[in-house]
């Protein structure tokens, strides 16, 4: 905000570029990964991270920071596309919700970087700029690393003998599903903890409320990110235990609006039990990654990349939408305050306004649960 003369919306908008770049690339991504294989797709996607990573750490307008943003948007795309396609090559289909879940729990270990170690490089390195160079740096790293390491399938692997269905079909079919709506819908919304709060505007939050350094007030984004990761696997569990996905995904929902009604709306919450409560949240979120299983297991099998695209499409628009209107209830909000460094400052009522938008929008996720049928058993007959 600093460096580019920026106010809360803007950043708010500068952050969601992201997801300008990923979400409408998931549909043509899954068609990519089934075309070219994940190791290609997966490599190309690294070199594009990287690129993007070296335009926001040195572009001194704030075009290039958004130019760079953008780019790590698209090449992140296929990221948990790829994951997901690999799951179904290496694994059986009945293992497809637990290899969901220990995919996400392996995810969420870039955001649990992008707290304390991602402050403390801010804070010794010289700044954001060299901070965010050296992942730019580790990125080249992992450019090579998918190129030797990643295979597209097992050994001695033969493709199923399936007739392929044309994209404008294939999109036909779902798009006309009310269920793959539905679900999706109930997905975007559950991931508005980890896109408004986790990713964004957790940190600001925490530091405005308890007057504590960005360093200390990551920790809120890890205690989101190792619940989500234990949560996940944890959720597939149980719901295969409990052979159903839809009662795992509702009390999911209701167990996250009760955590995030309590930060939000809750009296004066001393710091470390603000930290259980995000990281029981995150264990409680973990019920999100079932959209995934249960839309496979509604779609043909011949189609399932583009049903996931079009999922995790629906999904990350929580963070198109979110991140910058919870900039703009801030600056609604504002007061007129700022600080030395003419940056705005924000109330603590302000930050409380904004982030009512996530239990509300958690509370609108586990109404929509009401109509969908059941998937569980589907897995058994594909």
């Amino acid at each position: 905000m600093h460096d580019f003369l920026m106010t809360n919306t803007a950043l708010g908008f500068l952050a969601s570029l992201y997801y300008f770049a990923y979400t409408p690339l998931q549909i043509p991504g899954g068609v990519m990964v089934d075309a070219l294989g994940t190791r290609r797709i997966i490599t190309v996607s690294a070199v594009l991270c990287t690129l993007g990573s070296f335009l926001f750490a040195t572009g001194e307008t704030l075009i290039w920071a958004q130019t760079g943003r953008f780019l790590i948007g698209a090449g992140s795309a296929c990221a948990f596309i790829s994951c997901l396609k690999v799951a179904a090559e290496w694994f059986p289909p009945a293992k497809f919700a637990v290899m969901l879940g220990i995919t996400n729990m392996m995810g969420t270990l870039g955001g649990m970087a992008g707290g304390p170690p991602l402050a403390w490089m801010v804070n010794n390195l010289g700044g954001w700029r060299a901070a965010t160079l050296v992942l730019a740096v580790s990125g080249v790293v992992m450019t090579l690393f998918a190129w030797v390491v990643v295979r597209d399938h097992p050994p001695g692997y033969k493709p199923p003998h399936t007739h392929e269905i044309p994209l404008r079909k294939s999109l036909a079919l779902l798009v006309t599903n009310p269920q793959v709506w539905l679900i999706a819908l109930f997905g975007s919304l559950m991931w508005l903890p980890i896109a408004a709060f986790a990713e964004l505007w957790g940190v600001p939050y925490l530091m405005r409320t308890y007057g504590i350094d960005n360093a200390h007030a990551s920790f809120a984004s890890v205690m989101i990110f190792v619940g989500f990761a234990l949560g996940g696997p944890l959720a597939a569990w149980v719901s295969d235990r409990m052979k159903s996905r839809v009662w795992t995904m509702k009390l999911s929902a209701f167990l996250l609006f009760v955590i995030f009604s309590t930060i939000v709306f809750g009296p004066a919450i001393p710091l470390p039990v603000m930290f259980g409560l995000l990281f029981v949240g995150g264990v409680s979120n973990g019920g999100q990654v079932l959209v995934f299983a249960c839309v496979k297991e509604i779609s043909p099998r011949r189609i399932s990349g583009t049903a996931l695209g079009l999922t995790n499409a629906i999904v990350m628009m929580s963070g198109v939408i979110f991140q910058p209107l919870l900039g703009e209830l801030l600056d609604w909000r504002w007061d007129g305050a700022l600080g030395a460094d003419g940056v705005r400052i924000y109330t603590e009522s302000a930050y409380q306004t904004a982030m009512i938008a996530i239990p509300v929008g958690i509370a609108v996720g586990w109404a929509l649960l009401h109509f969908v049928k059941e998937t569980h058993h589907y897995h058994r007959q594909k």
